[in-house]
Protein backbone atom coordinates (compact mmCIF):
# COMPACT_ATOMS: atom_id res chain seq x y z
CA UNK A 1 0.00 0.00 0.00
CA UNK A 2 1.35 3.50 -0.97
CA UNK A 3 1.57 6.24 1.27
CA UNK A 4 0.02 9.48 0.46
CA UNK A 5 3.12 11.26 -0.67
CA UNK A 6 3.57 7.82 -2.56
CA UNK A 7 0.99 8.41 -4.46
CA UNK A 8 1.28 12.02 -5.50
CA UNK A 9 4.63 10.94 -6.90
CA UNK A 10 3.41 8.01 -8.93
CA UNK A 11 1.05 10.24 -10.15
CA UNK A 12 3.60 13.01 -11.24
CA UNK A 13 5.86 10.67 -12.78
CA UNK A 14 2.79 8.86 -14.97
CA UNK A 15 2.30 12.56 -16.42
CA UNK A 16 5.96 12.63 -17.45
CA UNK A 17 5.62 9.43 -19.42
CA UNK A 18 4.95 10.08 -22.55
CA UNK A 19 7.50 13.22 -23.13
CA UNK A 20 9.68 10.78 -21.72
CA UNK A 21 9.20 7.97 -24.38
CA UNK A 22 9.44 10.55 -26.86
CA UNK A 23 12.96 11.95 -25.93
CA UNK A 24 14.36 8.77 -25.61
CA UNK A 25 12.78 7.01 -28.83
CA UNK A 26 14.46 10.41 -30.55
CA UNK A 27 17.41 10.08 -28.75
CA UNK A 28 18.03 6.02 -28.95
CA UNK A 29 15.67 4.78 -31.48
CA UNK A 30 11.97 3.12 -30.53
CA UNK A 31 13.28 -0.15 -28.47
CA UNK A 32 15.07 1.86 -25.38
CA UNK A 33 13.74 0.83 -22.15
CA UNK A 34 12.39 4.84 -21.39
CA UNK A 35 10.37 3.61 -18.23
CA UNK A 36 14.10 3.26 -16.66
CA UNK A 37 14.58 7.51 -17.08
CA UNK A 38 10.95 7.62 -16.00
CA UNK A 39 12.66 6.11 -12.74
CA UNK A 40 15.61 8.21 -13.33
CA UNK A 41 13.07 11.97 -12.45
CA UNK A 42 11.58 9.69 -9.77
CA UNK A 43 14.79 9.41 -7.83
CA UNK A 44 16.38 12.67 -8.60
CA UNK A 45 12.82 15.30 -7.69
CA UNK A 46 10.07 13.05 -7.16
CA UNK A 47 9.76 13.35 -10.97
CA UNK A 48 8.37 16.96 -9.64
CA UNK A 49 9.38 19.41 -12.98
CA UNK A 50 9.42 23.21 -10.46
CA UNK A 51 12.31 22.06 -8.42
CA UNK A 52 16.07 24.06 -7.82
CA UNK A 53 18.40 21.58 -6.11
CA UNK A 54 20.31 22.25 -3.39
CA UNK A 55 23.91 21.11 -4.79
CA UNK A 56 24.91 24.12 -4.88
CA UNK A 57 25.45 23.66 -9.00
CA UNK A 58 22.39 24.68 -9.86
CA UNK A 59 20.46 21.62 -11.11
CA UNK A 60 17.03 21.78 -11.83
CA UNK A 61 13.69 20.05 -12.84
CA UNK A 62 12.65 16.38 -12.94
CA UNK A 63 15.93 15.23 -14.35
CA UNK A 64 18.38 17.68 -11.92
CA UNK A 65 19.85 18.91 -14.90
CA UNK A 66 22.72 21.17 -14.35
CA UNK A 67 22.17 23.21 -17.51
CA UNK A 68 24.94 26.15 -17.25
CA UNK A 69 27.38 22.44 -17.70
CA UNK A 70 25.22 21.30 -20.42
CA UNK A 71 24.12 24.64 -22.61
CA UNK A 72 26.32 24.74 -24.98
CA UNK A 73 26.26 20.94 -26.24
CA UNK A 74 22.35 20.86 -25.97
CA UNK A 75 22.38 24.09 -27.87
CA UNK A 76 24.15 22.13 -30.64
CA UNK A 77 21.68 19.67 -30.16
CA UNK A 78 19.16 21.98 -31.12
CA UNK A 79 18.09 21.84 -27.45
CA UNK A 80 17.67 25.54 -25.90
CA UNK A 81 15.66 25.36 -23.19
CA UNK A 82 14.86 22.97 -20.48
CA UNK A 83 11.86 24.77 -18.24
CA UNK A 84 9.40 23.16 -20.41
CA UNK A 85 8.73 19.58 -20.01
CA UNK A 86 9.57 18.41 -23.26
CA UNK A 87 12.60 20.11 -23.53
CA UNK A 88 13.72 19.30 -20.12
CA UNK A 89 12.68 15.20 -21.16
CA UNK A 90 14.51 15.99 -24.57
CA UNK A 91 17.79 17.25 -22.42
CA UNK A 92 17.62 14.23 -19.86
CA UNK A 93 17.45 11.61 -23.09
CA UNK A 94 20.48 13.92 -24.95
CA UNK A 95 22.86 13.85 -21.86
CA UNK A 96 21.60 10.04 -21.04
CA UNK A 97 22.86 8.89 -25.11
CA UNK A 98 25.53 11.22 -24.75
CA UNK A 99 27.19 9.28 -21.30
CA UNK A 100 26.23 5.67 -23.19
CA UNK A 101 28.34 6.66 -26.53
CA UNK A 102 31.05 7.03 -23.63
CA UNK A 103 30.60 3.73 -21.60
CA UNK A 104 33.02 1.18 -21.80
CA UNK A 105 30.50 -1.43 -21.33
CA UNK A 106 27.25 -0.20 -22.76
CA UNK A 107 25.11 -1.20 -20.37
CA UNK A 108 22.89 0.94 -18.63
CA UNK A 109 23.69 0.92 -14.91
CA UNK A 110 26.69 2.70 -16.60
CA UNK A 111 25.02 5.06 -18.04
CA UNK A 112 23.40 6.55 -14.96
CA UNK A 113 25.86 6.24 -12.94
CA UNK A 114 28.06 8.36 -15.81
CA UNK A 115 24.56 11.12 -15.97
CA UNK A 116 24.97 10.74 -11.62
CA UNK A 117 28.47 10.74 -11.15
CA UNK A 118 31.10 11.33 -14.19
CA UNK A 119 33.05 8.93 -15.65
CA UNK A 120 34.51 7.16 -13.03
CA UNK A 121 32.46 3.98 -12.62
CA UNK A 122 34.11 3.77 -16.49
CA UNK A 123 37.09 3.74 -15.14
CA UNK A 124 35.94 1.51 -11.95
CA UNK A 125 35.32 -1.25 -14.56
CA UNK A 126 38.32 -1.12 -16.55
CA UNK A 127 40.22 -1.56 -13.75
CA UNK A 128 37.96 -4.48 -12.52
CA UNK A 129 38.16 -5.92 -16.01
CA UNK A 130 34.44 -7.00 -16.15
CA UNK A 131 31.14 -5.21 -17.09
CA UNK A 132 29.71 -6.63 -13.80
CA UNK A 133 28.56 -3.78 -11.29
CA UNK A 134 29.22 -5.97 -8.91
CA UNK A 135 33.19 -6.06 -9.64
CA UNK A 136 32.78 -1.95 -10.30
CA UNK A 137 31.74 -1.48 -7.20
CA UNK A 138 34.61 -3.36 -5.61
CA UNK A 139 36.95 -1.53 -7.83
CA UNK A 140 35.67 1.86 -6.27
CA UNK A 141 38.18 3.76 -4.23
CA UNK A 142 36.49 7.26 -4.42
CA UNK A 143 36.20 9.36 -0.96
CA UNK A 144 33.74 10.75 1.54
CA UNK A 145 31.28 13.30 0.12
CA UNK A 146 29.50 15.86 2.36
CA UNK A 147 25.83 14.71 1.76
CA UNK A 148 24.46 17.28 4.50
CA UNK A 149 25.66 20.95 5.25
CA UNK A 150 24.60 23.60 7.60
CA UNK A 151 26.04 26.78 6.47
CA UNK A 152 29.71 26.08 5.65
CA UNK A 153 29.80 23.01 8.39
CA UNK A 154 29.28 19.53 6.58
CA UNK A 155 27.39 17.41 9.25
CA UNK A 156 27.12 14.19 7.44
CA UNK A 157 29.41 12.33 4.94
CA UNK A 158 29.06 9.55 2.70
CA UNK A 159 31.22 7.26 0.42
CA UNK A 160 31.09 8.20 -3.22
CA UNK A 161 31.22 4.39 -3.79
CA UNK A 162 27.89 4.09 -2.11
CA UNK A 163 26.03 7.29 -3.72
CA UNK A 164 26.96 6.55 -7.27
CA UNK A 165 26.43 2.40 -7.09
CA UNK A 166 23.16 2.75 -5.16
CA UNK A 167 22.10 5.40 -7.81
CA UNK A 168 22.04 3.03 -10.43
CA UNK A 169 19.86 0.36 -7.98
CA UNK A 170 17.44 3.23 -7.08
CA UNK A 171 16.84 4.40 -10.93
CA UNK A 172 16.45 0.50 -11.40
CA UNK A 173 13.83 -0.11 -8.94
CA UNK A 174 12.02 3.45 -9.56
CA UNK A 175 11.87 2.06 -13.30
CA UNK A 176 10.27 -0.88 -12.98
CA UNK A 177 7.32 0.88 -11.86
CA UNK A 178 6.87 2.09 -15.10
CA UNK A 179 7.45 -0.84 -16.85
CA UNK A 180 4.19 -2.25 -18.89
CA UNK A 181 6.39 -5.44 -19.94
CA UNK A 182 7.82 -4.58 -23.27
CA UNK A 183 10.57 -6.50 -24.71
CA UNK A 184 14.15 -5.14 -24.22
CA UNK A 185 16.71 -6.84 -26.79
CA UNK A 186 19.27 -4.33 -27.21
CA UNK A 187 20.01 -2.63 -23.52
CA UNK A 188 20.43 -4.62 -21.20
CA UNK A 189 20.84 -2.75 -17.62
CA UNK A 190 23.11 -4.76 -15.31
Amino acid sequence: MHTQLEAKTLERCKSLIQPIRKAHYWAFGLDFPYWFSVGQAQVESQCRHNVMSTDGIGSEGFAQITYKLWKDKLRQAGIIEIKSIEGHAKAQAFILKYEFDRTVCKKLFEMYQRYNGGELVSKELMRARSCRWEDGYKACRRGNVCVLRTGKECRQYRNACEINYEYAVKVHGAGLNYWKGEAVERFEYF
